[in-house]
């Protein structure tokens, strides 16, 4: 009898012992991240983690998503901040910061989920992830207009142009501009065909046409946001004048 008490208390006390370490690992972590020691922080919150019966703690969890972030250590901090969304902790930020490690690692695809996700689920504390999507699809149809993808960027500039954020007119002058110069590049191929082929020159000047007045809408639009920007009001005298 006295040395089966014996056994258990000295399991009492390896249980003990064990629980004061695991508590140790996060006290450790803790003190590494308030001195931007990201790499000892992660180190003590991820054997915080390991070890056995330790307390569900949405905080360490998204702090661990954040030292793995500032490690450049993406999967990882994809892998934090997407329990950090399951826990419910801080989940805007959750969201954003595990969009940016899908966009680190190129998941463009899944970045776009993730921002949507967040957009639906936190409806009154969206907007860093609204600018977010915007600045993607805005630089995307860039990227596509400078390799002269006419309907990718068409299809970027729409998508940036549709939601409300600081990005939304830069992406409908964007859109407008776009078409502008569509219109101006179909009237510079059919301009030497004036007098010798006139038929020609009058459906491509129809053509030429319909791309002004799509620019003139989205320009417009963008001009009612933003009354004050003369980029937006120069490009638009100069389409009418062609017009």
């Amino acid at each position: 009898m006295k040395k089966f008490i014996l056994i258990l208390a000295i399991c009492f006390s390896a249980v003990g012992v064990f629980a004061q370490s695991a508590a140790q690992f996060k006290n450790d972590g803790n003190t590494a991240l308030k001195s931007k020691d990201y790499k000892t922080a992660l180190v003590n919150y991820e054997k915080y983690l390991a070890a056995e019966d330790t307390e569900k703690d949405p905080a360490l969890v998204f702090n661990l998503g954040y030292c793995a972030i500032k490690l450049k250590k993406y999967a990882k901090a994809e892998q934090y901040f997407g329990q950090s969304v399951e826990n419910k902790y801080k989940t805007s930020i959750a969201y954003l910061y595990e969009a940016k490690a899908q966009k680190s690692q190129k998941k463009y695809e899944d970045m776009i989920v993730t921002l949507n996700k967040g957009i639906a689920a936190c409806p009154t504390k969206n907007s860093k992830l609204v600018s977010e999507l915007a600045k993607h699809y805005l630089l995307e149809g860039q990227t596509a207009q400078k390799a002269d993808k006419f309907e990718v960027a068409e299809d970027l500039y729409k998508k940036a142009g549709s939601v409300k954020s600081k990005l939304q007119v830069d992406a409908l002058f964007s859109l407008g501009t776009l078409y502008y110069n569509k219109g101006a590049k179909i009237m510079q191929a059919a301009t030497p065909t004036a007098n010798t082929d006139p038929e020609n020159y009058k459906a491509e000047s129809a053509k030429a046409k319909t791309y002004f007045q799509k620019a003139i809408v989205e320009l417009n639009k963008a001009k009612a946001i933003a009354p004050a920007r003369e980029d937006v009001t120069s490009t638009i005298t100069t389409i009418k004048g062609l017009l």
